[in-house]
């Protein structure tokens, strides 16, 4: 009887400490739920990038380029994995106006974020931009010297 007692309870203790060092998603952070895919003929970059904002421009040399939106979302990463970053207003909306790109094959996006996310801390994020019903991201990082 004895035995099994402390079968029981060395049982106890291994499957408590597997639990204890497992790693679990904070129930705060949302893992992000968008696939970020490559689109043919679509580059995008970005530049000036401060907490508050940055420039995007999407290079899109097909035959019959797409037409892109004011839409984005910025994400987090953290080991590894990226988060959705939390908005600082509840309810918002982009305009729904169709932008073309110019004679270069270029359409720019001047983003300014604070009003949406604030002002993002250091570290490495990612902007989302729609094309066609697929997700493209750039990436950019926000550091102390900026």
């Amino acid at each position: 009887m004895k035995k099994a007692v402390l079968m029981i309870l060395l049982c106890g203790f291994i499957f408590s400490g597997l639990i204890g060092c497992n790693k679990y998603e904070p129930l705060n952070k949302a893992v992000s739920s968008y696939t970020v895919t490559d689109v043919e003929n679509v580059d995008a970059d970005i530049y000036d990038v401060s907490p508050v904002g940055a420039t995007v421009i999407i290079k899109d040399t097909n035959e019959n380029p797409y037409v892109y939106g004011e839409w984005y979302k910025i994400e987090k990463e953290e080991n590894g994995k990226w988060y959705d970053v939390e908005t600082v207003i509840e309810e918002y909306g982009f305009n729904e106006i169709g932008y073309l790109v110019n004679e270069n094959n270029e359409v720019k996006f001047e983003i300014n974020w604070e009003w949406l996310y604030g002002e993002l801390t250091q570290g490495n994020y990612r902007i989302l931009k729609e094309v066609n019903r697929q997700y493209i991201a750039v990436e950019f990082a926000i550091s102390e010297e900026i």
